[in-house]
């Protein structure tokens, strides 16, 4: 738990006014300490860095001597780092470990990715940085899978991003497979996150088709990829909101897929907002009240129960009436015309901010319930 603190004295509070008795507010707190346990804690992100730092000082240690090794030798270490990070951290696995465990199982995928680079530079291979890091993401694909680890599930779809986006660093390339295996690691993405009960791993995926969709939308630099991004998006929002039993199997992933699907959404009109076709002030202007139409009805559709729609739309609008402010009455006064206007704005906004949260807060069914 992020507070346990605060638990704790919402449970004691629930006790005084009679909400629960005794023996339930016990059970509760020894459910939070077995809660605090399991969690992703201080020790594991400590952890996680020190083989980051380690698998890099290794790499780089390696490379800077690459000249002088025999070609043996340089398989050999790549061999022995990959199988020492694999080997112990399904040791550690088996011992109940969870703080070093995870960080090894990390630190095997690095040196797997960094032994196909030296390796490829070694013998010459042909290839690109894409096809690289596909074979990478598949290989810590089927470890995640056979090993049942979070953590290389959660490194898997970091890497399938780096794959994505691997098309954008040098200029997107002629081959663009992407555009049928990105939703195929979408897959097996999803299938880790469930078969492992990673979390972090459900929003990687959600990130991963973000990603692709901007990859995919200055890429082909086609409208028609942004108006998909939209309609898939608010079919998400909606479904989720209006038909909730249909996303019942995916428990509390239900709510997380509808606001990456506002998000998604979001983002795509924001891209049409800047296009060729939007460019006059008058276009961007009905672009700018529809994205402030979207925010308004997804917060009034489901800000009252989902907390991170509430944040996706208060930023969303307040962004969106800035920049409209800037494209209308900051081409029309000076500089400190225009920051005085922001500046009522952004009051305005808060004030816009602070009674809504107090509406959504009056009308939740925690309120309902006390009145």
């Amino acid at each position: 738990m992020a507070f346990p603190y605060s638990t704790r004295a919402q449970i004691a509070r629930w006790q005084e006014k009679g909400l629960i008795d005794g023996k339930t507010a016990q059970a509760l707190v020894s459910d939070l300490d077995d809660t605090r346990g399991r969690g992703f804690g201080l020790g594991n992100a400590l952890a996680v860095l020190g083989a980051l730092l380690l698998g890099a000082a290794i790499i780089t240690l390696v490379a800077a001597n690459w000249d002088v090794m025999p070609r043996l030798l340089r398989v050999g270490l790549i061999f022995v780092a990959i199988w020492a990070g694999y080997l112990g951290g399904a040791w550690r696995q088996a011992q109940g470990d969870r703080i070093f465990a995870p960080a090894l199982y990390i630190f095997g995928a690095l040196a797997f990715g960094a032994g196909i680079a030296l390796v490829g530079q070694m013998y010459h291979l042909s290839g690109d940085t894409a096809s690289s890091a596909l074979i990478w993401t598949g290989a810590v694909m089927v470890s995640a899978a056979l090993l049942r680890s979070q953590a290389l599930a959660a490194t898997s779809m970091c890497v399938a991003i780096f794959y994505l986006f691997s098309f954008v660093g040098d200029g997107f390339y002629p081959d663009k497979h992407y555009l049928w295996v990105a939703p195929l690691l979408a897959t097996f993405g999803a299938g880790l996150a469930w078969c492992t009960k990673s979390r972090a791993t459900a929003h990687l995926v959600a990130l991963f088709l973000i990603a692709y969709f901007l990859v995919a939308y200055f890429d082909l630099d086609s409208p028609a990829v942004a108006w998909v991004a939209i309609g898939i998006g608010l079919c998400l929002f909606l479904i989720q909101n209006l038909r909730s039993g249909l996303f019942a199997r995916f428990g509390n992933y239900g709510p997380a897929l509808g606001s990456y699907g506002l998000a998604a959404a979001l983002i795509a009109l924001a891209m049409e907002q800047f296009e060729d076709i939007a460019q006059d002030a008058n276009g961007q202007v009905m672009f700018g009240i529809l994205i402030l139409g979207v925010s308004i009805g997804a917060l009034m559709l489901a800000g009252r129960r989902n907390a991170s729609v509430r944040w996706i739309a208060y930023a969303t609008f307040s962004l969106e009436v800035l920049y409209l402010a800037f494209v209308t009455v900051g081409t029309l006064v000076g500089t400190s015309g225009f920051f005085l206007t922001a500046g009522i704005l952004l009051l305005l906004l808060a004030v816009f901010v602070a009674r809504m949260e107090r509406r959504l807060h009056e009308n939740s069914p925690k309120a309902e319930i006390n009145s």
